[in-house]
């Protein structure tokens, strides 16, 4: 990964605490791939139960190829619609490390789900840029229109259930919406310092505190309860 450019000495996650996930996945033409990512230890068999589940839904994947492969340009990975979690890069237009540097986040179908963020005038900027005229209505179900296969709506859940509790398409600006993360910086920091065993079980507590909080939570609709009980999650 040094000499693709997707690490480097001051990454603040090291290769000794990466995992390559190996999973089959269906693409668009329905025919079944082998995809890769990686991702830290801690996520690892967790990350494995999305993909299964995203295989038996039969949720699309355009690609599903780790960094690497594009030299650790995010921009080409999203151009080629790839799948991807891990890459020891700044968060777009900022100082701070991205949440995939830690290998806790995942972007999903960058294509049918994109990255926008909006100037000062209000005008937006879409990656990548093919998606601006594809994807940027958020509704499936349209009169005289097909369903657009692979949106990140449709795996929210799925992403939750696993521990990937914030996703993108929460946010205001920007607007991520291929973009699932663990969330809690505070414990992100917590896993990355302990060891793997150690960090395995936070992260397994993380998920269970959110399960039973939407075993409890007394709202009318699944969403308003998965809502509430992902910010309440990410006060910590």
């Amino acid at each position: 990964m040094h000499a693709e450019s997707v690490i480097s000495d001051d990454s603040p996650v090291q290769c000794g605490r990466l995992r390559n996930v190996s999973f089959d996945y269906v693409n668009f033409d329905g025919r079944i791939q082998p995809g890769e990512i990686v991702v830290l230890d801690a996520l690892a068999e967790r990350v494995q139960t999305i993909f299964r589940t995203l295989y038996d839904m039969r949720f699309p994947l355009s690609k599903a190829a780790p960094i690497e492969r594009y030299h650790g340009d995010d921009d080409a990975s999203m151009r080629d619609d790839n799948t991807s979690a891990f890459n020891a890069r700044r968060m777009t237009g900022r100082a701070e490390w991205s949440m995939h540097a830690y290998g806790v986040a995942i972007d999903v179908n960058p294509v049918q789900n994109p990255y926008v963020s909006f100037g000062e005038d209000g005008e937006a900027r879409v990656l990548p840029a093919s998606a601006a005229k594809t994807s940027m209505n958020r509704l499936d179900e349209r009169p005289g229109k097909p369903a657009r296969p692979g949106m990140a709506e449709r795996v929210v859940d799925v992403f939750a259930d696993n521990g990937l509790l914030r996703w993108g398409g929460y946010w205001d600006d920007p607007i991520d919406y291929q973009h699932f993360e663990v969330g809690s910086p505070a414990l992100v920091a917590r896993m990355v310092d302990a060891p793997p065993d150690d960090a395995r079980r936070m992260f397994e507590q993380y998920i269970a505190s959110y399960a039973d909080c939407l075993a409890r939570a007394p709202h009318a609709s699944h969403a308003a309860a998965r809502a509430a009980c992902v910010a309440d999650a990410l006060r910590e």
